[in-house]
């Protein structure tokens, strides 16, 4: 596929996949329809008429409120276990404020997710720029539009919820991706390494951060399925007979099993599934060519070889940065990468690490 440096940006080439793995959108949405949760809502305020008229509301739509009179009160439900889903938030409570109270929900891990809506009985735009840099969320005039508070809330929840599954989602990623990369061999910086270098690339070709973040995750991930791989396939340093090639080339569809069930790494499947691919159609599982290929899975791709060729393995050494461009190059030339997608790549190198062997690599910072 012929990559063009800084305009290649259309969304459906990095995750297009065939009828078996499907990428849907882009980027995974937030869904709060398959949830069977009940959401819960703190409201955090020292009127009781307050609290009770927005009791009544959220029981009409089947929410459960969660009360607190004072500071101390908001601190302690907001902590406790479940959580709440959003947070009405009156800034001027007793005891402890609403703005201390986001300030210590932000420093908290376990609670920074949560979104913080602060009730506000005037239009102060230095009162909103403090609740702002406390961590507030969003903003609801009082008297309180209860349509408008409805719709509000109804998204953050979906969001919170999205951003819960995201952080689960991460969590197991690395994991997984790390066990994985002990398996194959690899230290332990080489899963961060790999995502760093396909972002690295995706910024040389212009795509912008959500298709970044998709391709970074795919990195990551890109070889799960070699956890079911046995090690003596995955050491062996002679050619691999014909039952251990089928079965090691299985790998991409194992990895696609293994995180379909996660619903926020759905859009890295495609990165999954046809990272082995070849641009000739040499390659598997499928045998794509060209642009069959979705672009993130070409970008992992040819990441994945240079990363292998100058990482040492208890198998083999590695080979120079030079040796590897090299390597590079003849596979592009024998039809096996996208030459132009190799020279992009090397670009972005030379851009990144010194060519004296004497000089120290420079280190790549992960983009978020």
């Amino acid at each position: 596929m012929a990559v063009k440096a800084k305009t290649h940006k259309t969304p459906s080439s990095i995750v297009e996949s065939d009828a078996t793995v499907s990428g849907g959108s882009l980027v995974a949405t937030a869904n709060d329809e398959d949830s069977h949760e009940v959401t819960r809502v703190l409201v955090a305020d020292g009127n009781a008429t307050v609290r009770k008229i927005l009791r009544h509301n959220f029981d009409t739509l089947g929410w459960t409120t969660l009360e607190a009179e004072d500071g101390e009160q908001a601190l302690r439900i907001a902590n406790e276990s479940p959580a709440p889903h959003a947070i009405l938030l009156d800034l001027n409570l007793r005891k402890i404020d609403g703005y201390e109270i986001c300030r210590r929900l932000k420093a908290d891990i376990s609670s920074r997710v949560i979104p913080v809506v602060a009730l506000t009985a005037k239009e102060d735009q230095e009162e909103k720029v403090k609740a702002l840099d406390a961590g507030v969320d969003e903003f609801l005039s009082k008297p309180i539009n209860r349509a408008e508070m409805t719709v509000r809330l109804r998204s953050l929840v979906r969001m919170h919820r999205y951003n819960q599954e995201m952080i689960g989602a991460e969590s197991v990623a690395m994991a997984l991706a790390r066990a994985v990369a002990s398996k194959d061999g690899y230290s332990s910086g080489h899963v961060e390494q790999v995502a760093n270098y396909s972002m690295m690339l995706g910024e040389e070709l212009g795509l912008d951060s959500s298709i970044l973040k998709i391709i970074k995750y795919g990195a990551i991930l890109h070889n799960v399925g070699k956890i079911v791989i046995p090690d003596a396939v995955l050491e062996k340093t002679g050619p691999l007979t014909p039952r251990e090639k089928a079965l090691f080339q299985q790998h991409p569809r194992v990895g696609c099993d293994i995180c379909a069930p996660l619903k926020p790494l759905r859009p890295i499947l495609p990165i999954i599934r046809h990272h082995k691919e070849h641009w000739d159609g040499s390659g598997f599982p499928d045998a794509l060519r060209g642009n069959e290929i979705p672009v993130g899975a070409q970008i992992v791709g040819v990441v994945d070889v240079y990363t292998a060729l100058t990482t040492d393995r208890p198998f083999r050494k590695a080979i120079s940065h030079e040796d590897a461009l090299d390597s590079l190059r003849q596979r592009g030339q024998r039809g096996m990468h996208d030459p132009k997608l190799v020279e992009h790549f090397i670009t972005a190198l030379e851009k990144r690490i010194p060519s004296s062997s004497n000089e120290e690599e420079v280190e790549l910072v992960e983009t978020s």
